[in-house]
């Protein structure tokens, strides 16, 4: 009677350790991520593959450690140069300092108004060609009063006629003071470069008053394909009349 127990007993526990090892949980570090590896169950018959997404794999199946995120490679090759942007595309500036703008005391006429020139732009400054320009002055006026009412204006003008004082300017626009003592200006104007060799491109102010801290920026805008209206007059420059 003892050896049909003894063989009973052997049954079962071998019968009970197949059970649990055949679904039994997958613990080597795969916790079913990107960065640790999916465990999948292939069936040792028929070959299919499952996912369960569990960490157990029913019994008649083997455990598979799949798609574990390996190591960073190395650095690959750079890359080729990319093509030339096109620079007709550009906006291009100038900053214009800050500077403090001096006058005498009183200003009878326009020959006592005071004269800077705030910036110059070169043709060496931007590629060849035609470009609209948008300046954006501001300062303060120094202890203005509605005595002397100071006024200012600033404009663009090609260095040449600035220099035998022609009244041949570009897009003045000016300001006088009533009580707000700041200062805001916005003229605009065009230049046209063709050679390094062109005359430069200026942009003065003239003020009957003084001022502090006159500075800005000076934006340039290409014109690739600027062609005049068929009603178009030539461009002419405005004079500065106002002075």
């Amino acid at each position: 009677m003892k050896k049909p127990l003894k063989s009973a007993k052997f049954i079962i526990g071998f019968s009970l350790g197949m059970v649990l090892s055949g679904a039994a949980a997958y613990g080597i570090g795969v916790t079913n991520t990107p960065e640790t590896g999916y465990l999948f169950c292939a069936n040792t018959k028929t070959k299919v593959v499952i996912y369960t997404g569990t960490m157990k794999c029913p019994s008649g199946t083997t455990p598979l450690e799949l798609g574990a995120r390996g190591l960073p490679g190395s650095r690959g090759a750079a890359g080729a140069v990319g093509p030339a942007g096109d620079a007709t595309q550009n906006v291009y500036f100038k900053v214009v300092p800050s500077r403090d703008l001096e006058t005498a005391a009183i200003v009878n006429a326009s020959a006592d108004l005071k004269t800077v020139i705030l910036a110059t732009i070169y043709p060496n400054d931007m590629p060849l060609g035609f470009y609209e320009l948008d300046a954006h002055i501001s300062g303060v006026w120094k202890k203005p009063t509605v005595i002397n009412a100071p006024a200012v204006s600033c404009y663009f003008q090609y260095k040449k006629d600035f220099d035998a004082d022609r009244s041949v300017v570009f897009g003045i626009d000016g300001e006088d003071y009533v009580r707000w003592s700041g200062i805001n200006v916005n003229p605009l104007g065009e230049l046209d470069f063709h050679s390094n060799l062109d005359d430069p491109m200026l942009l003065v102010c003239k003020s009957s008053g003084s001022i502090t801290g006159l500075s800005g920026i000076i934006h340039a805008t290409p014109f690739t394909d600027y062609l005049p209206m068929k009603s178009t007059s030539p461009m002419i420059p405005r004079a500065a009349s106002s002075f």
